[in-house]
């Protein structure tokens, strides 16, 4: 019985290497399924350079062989220091990110189906009513949820390794464990942070004279291509009425209670690829209320030079205490904030978030 056992694995084996000939089909054209004619390669991911932001939970591999008759290729995988991939003989290029493309709230991803044109790009948002004034054509963007990108090109998966990876099979096959071969470690991926995080500091005197305060960063980037982390033209608006107030302080630690910095944080995909470096080609825009509930100003801090690296920053420094390094942004109003009467008992001192705003006066900060 057991001779009659090896005789037909011996024979299955012969017929699943000779089906899989152009000149030979002796009807066993279906043993090919176990015989994928590809090579188990594997792609390492080092996420060191993104842990310190956020922790992935998972990742997503996208390839694109450069053979045409070859598909997009797309691998999900919980296991975050590598991905095992069987892939043909042939040139391909690859991208990594964390999470799937699925899980996103506040980002989509368009033409996937090409390796260069590949974009993620921050959701459209309904603008608030307050910002409505500025300009009707503006798009609001949401806030962009962290995202890492690395990729990988012209990579090669060679002939041999393909014939390497069927021996090995075919041998595993006849000794009755059909399954694992040699895998091919190719390369290795480093995901950083696409997405950039601005604190934005805007210092004031007379400070127990705001009520609230509203901002919109405008002119950044919409998005970026997948394939270069290169930021695209299509500009969006980022709006916040999140802000912290911070009083100054002495040298002693004691606080000035008339003088101090609101501060928010804004998280952007950058600045557009049209961006030239000039101070308008980025704009603050800020609406102070005061206590009085009526006295609206408004103000225009051109940012344009003051970020104009904001694009080569990925969060990969840190500082001592192993967090992300951000760019500052401090801008000063020009002027104390006038002595209005609050109104009513209690409603004194800064509140964010506060939707009955009255008249506007407005004050514009000359492009220096």
């Amino acid at each position: 019985m057991r001779r009659c056992l090896n005789i037909l694995a011996s024979l299955m084996i012969l017929f699943t290497a000779v089906s899989c000939s152009k000149e030979l089909d002796f009807g066993f054209k279906d043993l090919c399924l176990y015989h994928p004619h590809t090579a188990p390669v594997q792609i390492n991911v080092d996420w060191s350079k993104f842990n310190h932001i956020e922790k992935p939970t998972g990742m997503t591999i996208y390839t694109w062989p450069h053979s045409e008759d070859e598909d997009m290729q797309k691998f999900l995988t919980h296991d975050l220091s590598h991905i095992t991939l069987n892939l043909k003989a042939g040139k391909f290029n690859a991208f990594v990110f964390n999470q799937s493309d699925t899980e996103y709230s506040t980002l989509e991803f368009h033409n996937l189906e090409s390796f260069d044109l590949a974009e993620v790009r921050v959701r459209q948002t309904k603008a608030s009513s307050w910002y409505k004034t500025k300009d009707d054509d503006t798009r609001v963007g949401d806030t962009p949820e962290w995202f890492a990108l690395d990729c990988l090109r012209d990579i090669e998966v060679t002939e041999e390794m393909v014939e390497i990876a069927e021996k090995e099979y075919l041998a595993s096959f006849h000794a009755g464990r059909r399954g694992a071969v040699f895998q091919n470690e190719l390369a290795t991926l480093q995901p950083r942070s696409i997405i950039k995080s601005i604190d934005i500091y805007i210092h004031l005197e007379r400070v127990p004279f705001l009520r609230s305060a509203l901002g919109a960063l405008e002119h950044m980037a919409e998005g970026c291509y997948i394939s270069t982390g290169k930021t695209t033209e299509r500009e969006v608006t980022h709006t916040t009425d999140k802000w912290e107030l911070i009083f100054e302080k002495d040298e002693n630690g004691k606080e000035n209670v008339m003088n101090g910095a609101i501060k928010t944080t804004i998280s952007t995909f950058g600045l557009p690829s049209t961006h030239t470096g000039k101070p308008e080609d980025t704009n603050l825009y800020v609406k102070l209320l005061l206590v009085d509930n009526e006295t609206i100003l408004t103000m225009n801090f051109p940012l344009g030079e003051i970020l104009a690296n904001l694009n080569s920053i990925d969060g990969s420094n840190v500082d001592k205490n192993g967090k992300a390094i951000w760019p500052e942004v401090h801008v000063y109003w020009p002027e104390p904030l006038p002595e209005v009467q609050p109104v009513g008992s209690g409603n004194g001192g800064f509140n964010v978030g506060v939707g009955d705003w009255g008249d506007e006066v407005v004050t514009v900060l000359p492009v220096l």
